[in-house]
């Protein structure tokens, strides 16, 4: 009876933090009275603090005032519900910004500004008073519209580049294409860096065109394709200057490839012309390589129309049509899942919310297969393997987002990363499927921690959280991180981005994976980053001892970031094995999770001030070193450094001056004076990085010698050659 007692009162608990504040009240009076009448399975010392109450006059009973179970969960370091304090539509640099919501990096640096610039007796320059439910309109601070001066505009917060005008080439020629050697490497930088993490679009068959068009020069294509093609060069183009390929054909910047494409399916009448594949994919790749050049403003607005396009289309649907091959069924599905990913990625970045809910979706997650597995003629598509997976995909499985499990196998540490993983089908009534890591398994645990980032957004930091007290809080963050922890236990060995690896051909998969990861942990444990006992002063020691833990994992995450770096800066080589396309936004992410721990006193990690400080002047320096290449990554700089100048003093620290930004704060140094600031080491040599069949089988122009920076390697993959340091 006590067993079972017990059971019911750890069910009415987990109840309890789901559901309203009445109804909470409704639980834990019941739980009351089951302990007054001596029922209670638990131990009475670990829900004494939490469960004491004060009789009032009439006989009823109210919550002790003080406790994490009465204090509004906008007490956190997200505060309130999302709101503006400026008008967003009086300036073209506000416009350009728009709203940053609470988890986007550029919300913590205006709240870390604001609080460099108090006394710091309060959370972010307040006296600290509590907050209770009712206090407040609508949740929001009472403070809130009476023009506080210490207000900024959002605008000066950002290191994004969208108040800088698109650079557009009115009078290129839009059917001027690149010489064959030059559009074989640019297209070769793509499928290598980028098409693994966004593979919009379907390879084989845009290779067969690719060939086929160069091949034949009279060949007639539409407007559309030509347009996706020169959106591929236009990234690429970014990608092989960041990475400082050395040219024999000098090539067009990525302005003239993008202008191009503008003029061939971006022009005025795209908006009128109704959904088709060809188009979601200008979209989508336009999204990317907004997002790509910092942009973030223009590019969420791109990936919302790229969403809509696609939920025209049905391809958020699981597409049971008996006449559409199965493989066409998996490119259309891929096609999605790399603009729902995208805009989850934009989400994060803005902290607005996407242009869709997972609950619209029925399309199932991507098969863990190489895309050239599943595209070969009927007859050589009957492995055992490939026929389970595609009878997942048409639909006998009746799985959707939970159709992969990965078994406890795949993360053994003594376990080769060239092994394969075990995949269990849910609905398919056969043994589990062995499948040998390749991207687009890579692209699979992707998908699955979009969604898992995605609930988290939802659960932490959207309004319905306002009508929580923080013990639900606390009790969601502790759930959310238990839920990503289990994503990153189920990873294949190759892809730990946490073990020391031998393998190489999986580096950029592992930093992608890690880097998501990092900023996913950050997003979750950030709203126990504050000084919590100034907010909820009569806390109970439970509820103070799991700020504190979560606090701790959210600093550790942002170190982790930076630890996956090298120390020395080597930016060539750091984009050749990162998620190049936003590595300043993870950076600045990690960085200002360090900053605002600074700004506390490191009350949480005092232990670890020496580390803290040494991980933040890394961070800074790695901006630093990616500013000469990069304007938001300048713009970045200099807003780090300042506020790292300001917060080490806080706990006995100082920035190197050598790391100060070298010019007015208020302003942004202009990109030719930056590329005679510090000069970096050159570690260049010559090798074919890229070789002649990577992509299409036959590439012929390549370069034969092209100078490259040596492949940066983390403290898990800086031994070469079968060398393991472990081994001693």
């Amino acid at each position: 009876m006590a067993a079972r007692v017990s059971g019911y009162e750890a069910l009415l608990q987990d109840l309890g933090d789901r559901v309203c504040v009445a109804d909470q009240a409704k639980i834990q009076r019941a739980l009351d009275r089951e302990n007054q009448d001596g029922y209670s399975g638990q131990d009475d010392s670990s829900t004494a603090a939490s469960s004491h109450r004060k009789a009032t006059r009439d006989g009823s009973e109210a919550l002790e005032s003080g406790t994490e179970r009465q204090v509004a969960g906008g007490k956190g370091s997200t505060e309130s519900l999302d709101y503006i304090e400026e008008d967003l539509n009086r300036s073209a640099a506000s416009r350009a910004t728009g709203f940053m919501g609470k988890n986007s990096e550029i919300n913590w640096l205006e709240q870390l500004r604001r609080r460099t610039e108090h006394s710091g007796d309060g959370e972010d320059g307040t006296d600290g008073s509590q907050m209770t439910f009712g206090s407040g309109l609508d949740g929001f601070p009472e403070s809130l519209g009476k023009g506080s001066e210490s207000i900024h505009a959002v605008s000066e917060s950002t290191y994004h580049c969208d108040d800088i005008s698109l650079v557009i080439q009115d009078h290129v020629e839009a059917y001027q294409l690149p010489p064959r050697d030059v559009a074989d490497v640019l297209l070769s930088c793509y499928l290598e860096s980028v098409h693994p993490a966004f593979p919009i679009l379907g390879k084989t068959t845009f290779m067969k065109q690719y060939q086929a068009f160069y091949n034949h020069p009279t060949l007639q294509t539409g407007p559309l394709w030509l347009a996706i093609l020169n959106l591929v060069f236009a990234i690429a183009a970014r990608y092989s200057r960041l990475v400082r390929i050395e040219w024999t054909t000098s090539p067009d910047d990525e302005h003239t490839y993008f202008s191009r494409a503008r003029l061939l399916g971006l022009g005025t009448d795209a908006l009128w012309m109704h959904g088709e594949l060809q188009r979601i994919q200008v979209t989508g790749l336009t999204s990317f390589y907004l997002m790509a050049t910092n942009q973030i403003n223009r590019a969420y607005a791109m990936s919302g129309i790229a969403v809509r396009q696609g939920l025209t289309l049905g391809l958020n649907l699981r597409n049971q049509d008996p006449k559409l091959a199965d493989s066409s069924k998996e490119i259309r599905y891929r096609v999605w899942w790399a603009i729902a990913i995208t805009e989850r990625t934009l989400s994060v970045m803005t902290g607005r919310p996407p242009s869709f809910v997972r609950s619209d979706c029925s399309a199932p997650l991507p098969v863990p297969l190489e895309e050239e597995s599943f595209m070969f003629p009927k007859d050589m598509y009957e492995t055992p393997a490939v026929n389970m997976l595609r009878r997942v995909s048409t639909g006998e499985s009746r799985s959707t987002e939970r159709s992969w499990s990965t078994k406890s196998s795949v993360s053994s540490s003594h376990r080769s990363p060239s092994e394969s993983s075990t995949l269990k089908l849910p609905g398919v009534p056969t043994e589990a499927v062995d499948v040998a890591p390749n991207s687009g398994l890579f692209f699979l645990y992707i998908a699955k921690l979009s969604i898992l980032t995605d609930e988290i957004l939802q659960q932490l930091y959207r309004p319905p959280v306002v009508n929580q007290s923080w013990a639900n809080v606390q009790s969601v963050v502790s759930r959310c991180q238990h839920r990503i922890e289990r994503w990153h236990a189920a990873l294949p060995a190759v892809f730990d981005f946490t073990k020391s690896q031998r393998d190489r051909e999986f580096s950029r998969s592992r930093m992608c994976l890690g880097f998501s990861y990092y900023s996913t942990v950050m997003i979750i444990n950030r709203p126990c980053l504050c000084k919590m006992e100034r907010k909820i002063p009569n806390e109970t020691e439970r509820g103070r001892s799991t700020d504190r833990a979560h606090a701790n994992s959210c600093v550790f995450a942002a170190r982790s970031v930076i630890d996956l770096l090298p120390d020395q800066p080597n930016t060539a080589g750091m984009y050749q094995v990162t998620p190049w396309w936003n590595m300043v936004h993870h950076l600045m992410q990690a960085v200002t999770i360090l900053m605002l721990e600074l700004s506390l006193g490191a009350t949480h990690c005092a232990d670890t001030v020496p580390e803290i400080l040494q991980a933040a002047q890394k961070a800074v320096g790695w901006l630093q070193s990616m500013a000469p290449e990069d304007m938001a990554a300048a713009r970045a700089w200099r807003l780090s450094s300042e506020l790292l100048r300001k917060v080490a003093p806080r706990v006995g620290g100082r920035i190197d001056e050598g790391l100060r930004w070298p010019g007015p704060l208020d302003q942004a140094m202009p990109m030719e004076d930056l590329l005679l600031g510090p000069t970096r080491q050159d570690h260049s040599f010559s090798s074919s990085y890229y070789p002649a069949a990577s992509a299409t089988g036959d590439f012929t122009g390549y370069p034969t010698v092209t100078t490259w920076e040596p492949l940066m390697f983390t403290s898990y993959d800086n031994y070469l050659d079968g060398h393991d340091p472990s081994a001693g």
